[in-house]
């Protein structure tokens, strides 16, 4: 764990250090946030962030203090992102590129929490994602819902069942733009988040 807050403190002085090189209103066009006030504001699902320019302080609206890994998160969306239109196809986190090195962590992280919480409980999952602010999709699966994690990031749940037959499963998927948006570990750590949130939800309304 140590190590893995060394190396945060590391990719967030860097992307710190990034910031200032670039212009924000670029920036604040290219990833849909609005800057003004030297301050970028960030939607992330149903939260809002505030990052300063050019210091790449981070804080949320309402709330507590932000974990390191979610700054780097709001400071790689906003210096990864290049403006390419959504694309309107699903694609499983092993095809985004590199997948293979955190394709493991993701599944352990995001999915497999997901099936132990939902894989049983139809009605609890649909609760559950439209308290995040889910939007109900006409996929194939039992129940299917899509977020906005940042403006130019959808992101997608699905729930199936299963039967006699088949075991249950879930899977998140994204919008095939989502590498021109963030690098693909930082994906994982989306739907870590996602996973987190939804099964959050959950405990709640018991």
């Amino acid at each position: 764990m140590e190590e893995k807050r060394e190396a945060w403190g590391q990719a967030l002085e860097k992307a710190r250090k990034e910031l200032p090189e670039r212009s924000p209103f670029v920036l604040g066009a290219m990833s849909g946030c609005d800057f003004r006030d030297g301050e970028f504001r960030i939607p992330f699902f149903n939260k809002r962030y505030r990052v300063s320019f050019p210091g790449g302080e981070v804080r949320e609206e309402e709330g507590e203090e932000p974990a390191i890994w979610l700054k780097i998160l709001l400071l790689h969306y906003l210096l990864t992102a290049d403006g390419t239109p959504v694309a309107d196809s699903w694609i499983a986190y092993r095809h985004l590129p590199g997948a293979a090195l955190s394709e493991g962590r993701f599944l352990n992280m995001a999915t497999k929490p997901l099936l132990g919480a939902f894989g049983q409980d139809l009605e609890g999952f649909k609760r559950a994602a439209e308290a995040l602010g889910g939007v109900a999709m006409s996929r194939t699966g039992d129940a299917a819902y899509y977020f906005l994690a940042f403006p130019h990031v959808p992101v997608a749940c699905l729930l199936y069942l299963g039967d006699e037959e088949v075991s249950p499963s879930v899977s998140i998927l994204f919008d095939a733009s989502a590498p021109h948006y963030l690098p693909t570990e930082d994906l994982s750590y989306l739907g870590s988040y996602l996973s987190r949130a939804l099964r959050s939800h959950k405990q709640c309304s018991h």
